[in-house]
């Protein structure tokens, strides 16, 4: 190429092309750095990498493990009482290989440590409660594993758990100091007749609180069976109780979740409709905050009509109370010689100040509040004992309670980091009394060589 016959700024160009390509690389300019994920921001330290290690910004201090939720000591029962517990215990597995899981979902790879054995034991100790219904159990053999090693003085002569065929090989399971009969499971259940009980119409699904309708829809069965079985009481009476882990996944699974929540409203109603009298709790993971559809359909009148155990906490009703016992109007009336105006604008500076004291107090004191009866790691709610109407009129006031456990601290990574030492599980258990009576009864010597066995139930 003849460069003296091109223009001048043609050549500059040139020369600065062909100088660029064969000089080296100097250093970036700076660039914007990209965002992180949510998941990027719970990291540990050790984990990140150099272009992670710029200090955040986030203005949420860091928090360390420890008791976030729930109350730290149990109350004792009254007398004339038996305790009604729930407790997902996160993936008990024991050390026995099953030829069924292997691969991403091997049982052997999620032993459970010796750690959270002795933690989730202390948990349940400290719970005490006389029928606990448990969530994320690998099985019979395993759950009979952890009671006889580190729950034998407990007095849970009577267990239950029955596989259901969930690809992750965990199932619902019952302990118990009373006998169990009459176990039914649903693993074939087709929930698409449920569909009936949906509107159509997108914008008046939207309006009732129902999930979107998927495109693409999943096999319509329970992913985890509920597993229904009967108590005899000391008193002679019977509990019947459907132990439930319904579909996680947020909104993107919330259309299966109600389907199984319909499902499980048909059958409880049809039991109360049999008796209304019948002693029938509903308890688990509902994977469903109160206010989803999922949770709600139990409480609706129109469905099962139960109530939440909730409504027995101690906090029920003291905003009634306090209301109640407000002092009147000329109680809290300034003093009539008007020497409250004396020194106003000190005053009115003091109260400025106390009031954006007292407005962080009450933030904390609601914070705190709220925390008592969060049940999950993800703060949130998804734990319930539901009562049918007879259950409710023999339920204990302000016994309802969350237990709470150690949860780790924000920067942990459940894919990545050993759970802190002392932790039990993401959940934290619940537990509600009933008054019935217990002061006649034997406690059996042992249970069965074999538990009952277990109904298969389907349409």
């Amino acid at each position: 190429m003849n460069i003296s016959r091109l223009p001048l700024l043609v050549c500059a160009v040139l020369v600065y092309w062909l100088v660029a390509a064969v000089a080296p690389p100097g250093t970036p300019t700076a660039s914007p750095a990209a965002p992180q994920s949510d998941m990027a921001e719970t990291d540990t330290a050790k984990n990140k990498s150099a272009s992670q290690s710029a200090p955040k910004t986030s203005k949420k201090p860091k928090r360390a493990a420890g008791l976030l939720y729930g109350i730290a000591k149990a109350p004792a029962k009254a007398a004339g009482t038996i305790r009604l517990g729930a407790y997902n215990i996160e993936n008990l597995f024991d050390g026995v290989d099953d030829p069924t899981l292997s691969g991403e979902y091997d049982d052997i790879k999620m032993q459970t440590s010796e750690d959270r054995c002795k933690s989730l034991a202390k948990a349940i100790h400290d719970l005490d409660a006389d029928v606990l219904c448990l969530e994320e159990v690998e099985g019979e053999d395993a759950l009979r594993w952890f009671r006889d090693t580190y729950l034998k003085d407990m007095g849970y002569e009577f267990l239950a758990s029955k596989e259901v065929g969930y690809y992750r090989g965990v199932e619902q399971s019952l302990l118990s100091r009373f006998p169990i009969k009459d176990v039914q499971i649903w693993t074939t259940e087709d929930l698409a007749p449920m569909e009936k009980y949906i509107p159509k119409d997108t914008d008046q699904r939207k309006k009732e609180g129902w999930g979107d309708d998927p495109k693409v829809k999943e096999p319509l069965k329970f992913q985890r069976s509920p597993l229904k079985a009967t108590i005899d009481l000391p008193s002679g009476q019977e509990l019947t109780i459907y132990v439930v882990h319904h579909k996680a996944g947020g909104k993107a699974t919330a259309h299966h979740r109600e389907l199984e929540s319909l499902r499980m409203n048909e059958m409880v109603k049809a039991d109360l409709a049999k008796n209304p009298d019948a002693f029938v709790a509903v308890v688990g993971d509902f994977n469903a905050t109160p206010m989803e559809k999922a949770a709600k359909l139990y409480r609706d009148k129109d469905f099962a009509g139960l109530v939440s155990a909730y409504e027995f906490r101690p906090e029920a009703g003291q905003a009634k109370e306090k209301k109640s016992a407000a002092p009147d109007a000329t109680d809290s009336s300034a003093d009539a010689d008007g020497s409250a105006d004396a020194n106003s604008d000190e005053s009115d500076a003091k109260s400025d100040a106390n009031s954006k004291a007292d407005a962080k107090s009450k933030a904390a004191e609601k914070l705190a509040a709220k925390n008592l009866y969060l049940t999950h790691i993800t703060n949130r709610s998804i734990d319930y004992i539901l009562l049918s109407p007879a259950l409710v009129k023999i339920a204990v006031p302000k016994s309802f309670f969350v237990f709470g456990t150690l949860m780790p601290g924000s920067d942990y990574d459940y894919k990545k980091d050993q759970p802190p030492a002392g932790y039990a599980s993401d959940h934290c258990p619940i537990a509600i009394d009933l008054k019935i009576a217990t002061t006649n009864y034997t406690k059996p010597k042992t249970d069965a060589a074999t538990p009952p066995a277990a109904k298969e139930v389907a349409k």
